[in-house]
């Protein structure tokens, strides 16, 4: 808690740097993840796993401890709602990472070769769209500095449209790979159909809420 408080008294967007640092620690166990699923490697996978579920717990005792301090009065340049939508836009980010870690140790699954190529498609292009999420973050102190205009503003901004792109591009890649899945008809078990497509879903669900990152931060610009 006092860490938190410190990060505070320097700038109010610290701590949420402290606490993505985390999300995106969750965000690079993703694709080792689904190499070891490839692989057929079932314990890397659940190492992973658990890995995860460990960093998402720290990201949540950060949360935890900033909400904790948000409860006192605080000075902010932002609306102190518009700040904890950022911070929840963050956190449902782990949660959905947390929530495919989870799905992959259900049952030891095999992605049938066809949808082989889409699947690490998606699995990049997710990644990558929650990466441009993660980087928006890093530009919250500049543009602090820069009274939210200025040429930051206008380089926060065309980042928000970018990310914007990236997530519409993910749930055109997801469509398309749910089709080519439900297109294997009885080459694959009914229980792995549903599984996997639940597994599609919550990738998908990772560029989803990596969007919000960006619909609030244009809320930010537009104060």
């Amino acid at each position: 808690m006092r860490s938190i408080l410190s990060m505070f008294s320097k700038s109010p967007f610290k701590p949420l740097g402290s606490h993505m640092d985390k999300v995106r620690a969750c965000v690079d166990q993703i694709d080792p993840m689904f190499k070891a699923l490839h692989r057929g490697d079932y314990d890397e996978v659940g190492k992973i796993s658990e890995l995860i579920m460990k960093m998402e717990h720290e990201a949540d005792m950060i949360k935890d401890d900033i909400r904790t301090h948000m409860k006192q009065t605080v000075f902010l340049p932002v609306d102190k709602k518009d700040f904890m939508h950022l911070l929840s836009a963050q956190d449902d980010i782990a949660d959905a990472v947390e929530d495919l870690a989870v799905l992959l140790r259900i049952k030891n699954l095999s992605a049938p070769e066809s949808i082989h190529d889409s699947l690490q498609e998606l699995v990049e292009h997710v990644i990558k769209t929650a990466y441009a999420g993660c980087d928006l973050i890093l530009e919250l102190e500049a543009l602090l500095e820069s009274s939210f205009g200025g040429a930051e503003a206008e380089k926060v901004e065309k980042a928000t449209q970018v990310l914007g792109t990236l997530e519409w591009e993910a749930d055109r890649k997801q469509f398309q790979l749910a089709q080519k899945l439900f297109s294997l008809g009885n080459q694959i078990d009914a229980a792995d159909l549903l599984l996997w497509n639940e597994v599609i879903k919550k990738l998908g669900a990772v560029a989803d809420k990596t969007e919000q990152i960006g619909k609030t931060l244009r809320i930010f610009l537009s104060q």
